[in-house]
């Protein structure tokens, strides 16, 4: 059974735009190692096509900025969201084993059909010390911290044993 570590659900009071070039993510650090097995993200469809949309784990450099390839990824269709917004769980296939203490990145991203979608966000009194809002205008190819902003979030997983961690295979 899955569990709930890290999260930033309340407050939220903006809807952040995402589309096959304006990519959004949140930086997040767990305080417990696991294994993130899914993330719950609060999103929203403005119109259709949303289509397919993509979220990912990355890690980040020495600013919390993403970087890297996926970690981990799923997708949901878009299309399906609830109107005005709803909690949508995405899955990721093979999950991945996250360090307490280090700093990862929910990347999510439109596909190339999307017209847009909404990832609702708090930016009048964000509390999440652990992380930040993350955008880029360029697919992901460069990336800009908003301290000021905090996405809605829930980061879902199963524990693990330090041995677990380093298994190869």
């Amino acid at each position: 059974m899955a569990t709930l570590y890290e999260y930033y659900n309340t407050g939220n009071d903006a809807l952040a735009v995402l589309t096959t070039t304006y990519w959004k993510a949140q930086s997040f650090t767990p305080a417990i190692s696991h294994k993130i097995t899914s993330v719950k993200l609060y999103l929203a469809k403005t119109a259709n096509p949303a289509g397919i949309i993509t979220v990912s784990i990355r890690a980040t450099d020495g600013s919390g900025l993403p970087t890297g390839s996926d970690l981990a990824s799923g997708t949901t269709d878009g299309d399906t969201l609830a109107t005005p917004n709803e909690w949508r769980e995405i899955t990721f296939s093979t999950g991945y084993n996250l360090v307490a203490g280090t700093k990862y990145a929910i990347v999510v991203r439109g596909d190339g059909t999307t017209n847009e979608f909404r990832w609702l966000v708090d930016i009048s009194s964000p509390t999440y010390a652990n992380g930040s809002f993350v955008a880029s205008t360029n697919s992901g190819t460069t990336w800009a911290n908003e301290t000021d902003k905090d996405m809605m979030f829930e980061d879902w997983g199963v524990g693990y044993s330090l041995s677990q961690a380093y298994i190869i295979g």
